[in-house]
């Protein structure tokens, strides 16, 4: 038996559902008609889904204790976005700041040949968006990797 090699869905722990969607909003993200107004948020994109759901609630389904949605450091997960150039990473933090989100770590050029920076949502959920010249992507935006 094996488990498939996929993701459907990351949900992200928010402190306040209709703050968040309202931030991916500004992005011009559009939610998906399941979604349920202040409760959860669910975004469709090319590869899995993406649900904002409050903290408190994610971390009770889970059975887990809640943390604080705006705790400070490192959350030790980072979603990416990967772009088709340099001036798209570029054009991408500048409409991610104008829509309230903040510069984790400004965007420069990688040891990897790439070029990356990283964002935060109004909660702390980290983003990477990156330009790496080495993963095509396809119609779909989706990187190809070797």
């Amino acid at each position: 038996m094996g488990i498939p090699q996929r993701f459907s869905l990351v949900t992200l722990g928010v402190a306040d559902v209709e703050a968040a969607t309202a931030f991916y909003h500004r992005l011009g993200w559009h939610e998906a008609r399941s979604s349920v107004a202040g409760e959860i948020t669910f975004f469709a994109t090319p590869g899995g889904a993406l649900a904002l759901w409050e903290t408190a609630e994610l971390a009770k389904d889970a059975a887990l204790p809640t943390f604080h949605a705006n705790a400070p450091g490192f959350r030790a997960v980072a979603l990416a976005i990967n772009l088709a150039s340099r001036e798209e990473v570029d054009d991408a933090v500048g409409d991610w700041v104008l829509a309230g989100g903040s510069i984790a770590k400004a965007a420069s050029e990688t040891e990897w040949g790439g070029y990356s920076g990283y964002v935060a949502d109004p909660d702390g959920n980290l983003w990477e968006l990156a330009h790496n010249p080495g993963w095509p992507l396809d119609e779909r935006g989706l990187p190809q990797l070797g």
